[in-house]
């Protein structure tokens, strides 16, 4: 569910991009309408200036989703944390203990790796030259 304000956030973006692109669009009939022929500059700026709109729109819009998404799983980490409540709660174990000597030494040692068997002497890895 998004929050009302977040809703209000969207419309007023996509109502700014529409503004934009109506006005982009007039000053290009405009600019066409005054001119003699058909002038490539003013159109090419309003394409530029139609697809900045539109990167800026969307750059907007993601932000909101991104802020949407941010909200909800703040909500959803307080609700677990909230039924982690009554649930019996495990003793943290603690990482950074220091274990007492004889523990350390009573523990069986790990066996050590098998050594690697002897090459045989007329085996030569690397070519000669």
């Amino acid at each position: 569910m998004k929050t009302d304000a977040m809703v209000w956030v969207q419309r007023i973006v996509g109502a700014v991009f529409a503004v934009g692109v109506v006005a982009l669009i007039g000053a290009i009939v405009t600019q066409v309408g005054q001119a003699e022929g058909l002038p490539p500059l003013p159109i090419f700026v309003g394409l530029l200036g139609i697809v900045a709109l539109i990167l800026l729109s969307g750059a907007c819009l993601a932000l909101v989703s991104l802020a949407i998404s941010a909200r909800r799983g703040a909500e959803a980490l307080r609700r677990i944390a909230g039924q982690g409540v009554a649930a019996p709660a495990a003793t943290p174990a603690r990482v950074f203990s220091q274990t007492p000597l004889r523990e350390v030494v009573a523990e069986p040692q790990p066996e050590p790796a098998p050594t690697r068997p002897a090459r045989p002497a007329g085996r030569i890895l690397v070519a000669e030259r």
